[in-house]
């Protein structure tokens, strides 16, 4: 269980060297729209899952925090949020639709395949009714939905400040 922690920790820390390195500093404001609307979304979503059974997350960050809320601190408001700044951010339309598919799903399927070792080896995450597939398609879905949010945002930014 300790060695769980410490994996939290290790993605935390290098979650945040990541987001220091690849975020300029003149996108803080839209890297800030990603990540708090990124949690609008994970948030519920991760809820929905815990409380219908149909994941855990034994181990948490935050042990207390636990008996509140059950979804992943750790998850849900940091490093998929992180990551969405990071996909969106270096997302780019000059490459064809089936570039932009894969680039939705190259990120997916890391999260995914991390997500299944995590599963396999710790505590940190055990899927009871939840499978693999489910967490490919969720995680194609959101970052859709967030990136379609920044689109609409970078836009309406630009008409107001003509």
């Amino acid at each position: 269980m300790i060695l769980d922690r410490w994996i939290l920790v290790g993605i935390i820390s290098t979650s945040t060297i990541i987001i220091l390195r690849m975020v300029p500093k003149k996108k803080a404001r839209e890297a800030w729209v990603l990540f708090l609307s990124m949690g609008m979304i994970t948030w519920p979503a991760g809820l929905l899952a815990v409380e219908m059974g149909w994941i855990k997350y034994p181990v948490q960050l935050l042990a207390k925090a636990n008996d509140y809320n059950k979804a992943s601190f750790t998850y849900e408001f940091f490093l998929f949020p992180m990551t969405s700044v990071v996909f969106s951010l270096y997302y780019s339309k000059v490459v064809s639709k089936i570039g932009q598919f894969l680039y939705f799903f190259l990120f997916a399927s890391i999260f995914t395949i991390l997500e299944v070792i995590l599963e396999k080896t710790t505590r940190l995450v055990e899927y009871d009714e939840w499978k693999w597939y489910w967490t490919l398609i969720t995680l194609i879905i959101t970052l859709f939905l967030n990136h379609k949010y920044y689109e609409w945002f970078k836009k309406r930014l630009t008409v107001v400040s003509s």
